[in-house]
């Protein structure tokens, strides 16, 4: 009868669709064998610790390797990669307490780590308190440069990706560290030198500049000449070659013994392309101007022969034979006026 058959069909159904789900549930347990059979042959043959894919494999490998900042931060980011942010916080928090005190390097590394998570998935208040921990257990100056590195990328991040909503927020942010940074160390030079990068990398010259006044400010006198060559640095490469000149011209004027300051300024002309300036450079030394200001340079014979070994490298690469031999014979008379006794050694 047309009952019969129609629960024979609905026999035929469940048994088809049992049996289909008998397959699925064998192919998955055929799957996870395989999955398992593979990972014991991965810690059989040692490739398991090359490739941790488990937190079993991070634990053994973190056992092994106590001392690897390496190690933990990987599996911090294993925990990063499930979204388990309060997980990855506790394997920071366990790396500095197995991490023998000596390896200050592998603990700071470490430290970065966590500053970056909480600079991406923490509140300002999370950071800032990472911050202060960090602070506590490293040299805190460099803690907040790291940190203000890591917040430069953010900003420069935030530039590059076009119609970024965030990056007045993410600007802010950096100000706020920088300017916090060079309050709270005020008197050393490299926070104020961090922060000159970052405002010109961000072509905020003007502010770059006043900052700069107030860094002299602050800072102590020995450290004036060493801050502002890296100020006038930073403007070849970032900002005008020109106010990097007018920054030189000054300190050069006001040392007139420090040859270093002159080749730091010779290097940043050839690097950005005016060979002639650099010339003129060598040139103000050999011959100087006497009714222009007295004679700028004071260097004894010995820094002399470094300078003219300095010119005449440059004629090699960037010169020609004509200009080779301007420097020879350049060195030629400064030999003879020396035995002649016009200059001091």
């Amino acid at each position: 009868s047309s009952d019969s058959s129609g629960d024979e069909s609905e026999d035929e159904d469940a048994g088809f669709k049992s049996s289909h789900k008998a397959r699925k549930k064998a192919a998955a347990k055929r799957r996870e064998e395989e999955e398992i059979s593979r990972r014991e042959a991965a810690l059989a043959d040692g490739t398991a610790d090359e490739n941790p894919e488990t937190a079993a494999d991070f634990e053994r490998l973190v056992a092994s390797n106590p001392n690897s900042s390496e190690v933990w931060i990987k599996f911090m980011a294993f925990h990063l990669s499930l979204a388990d942010i309060d997980s990855a916080r506790n394997v920071a928090n366990r790396a500095f307490d197995r991490i023998e005190f000596r390896q200050e390097g592998e603990k700071l590394n470490v430290w970065t780590a966590l500053l970056t998570l909480e600079l991406k998935y923490g509140t300002d208040k999370s950071l800032q308190e990472t911050i202060d921990r960090a602070s506590q257990h490293n040299n805190p100056k460099q803690v907040y440069l790291r940190v203000c590195e890591m917040l430069d990328k953010a900003v420069e991040a935030a530039s590059s990706s076009v119609g970024s909503g965030d990056l007045e927020a993410t600007t802010k942010r950096a100000d706020d560290m920088f300017k916090n940074m060079c309050k709270k160390f005020k008197s050393k030079k490299t926070v104020w030198i961090a922060h000159f990068n970052y405002l010109l990398k961000g072509s905020r010259h003007e502010e770059a500049h006043a900052l700069l006044k107030r860094s002299l400010q602050s800072l102590p006198p020995y450290k004036h000449v060493e801050t502002m060559s890296k100020f006038a640095q930073m403007e070849f490469e970032l900002g005008s070659p020109e106010r990097g000149r007018t920054i030189f011209n000054a300190l050069l004027e006001n040392n007139p013994k420090r040859m270093d300051l002159l080749f730091v300024n010779i290097d940043k002309e050839v690097k950005n392309g005016d060979i002639d300036k650099a010339r003129a450079l060598f040139d103000s030394v050999v011959n100087p101007v006497s009714n222009d200001r007295k004679q700028k340079f004071k260097f004894k014979d010995k820094q002399m022969k470094s300078l003219f070994k300095k010119w005449y490298r440059m004629e090699e690469e960037h010169g020609d034979e004509t200009t080779r031999e301007r420097v020879r014979e350049e060195a030629r008379n400064f030999v003879a006026k020396s035995k002649s006794g016009q200059h001091q050694s």
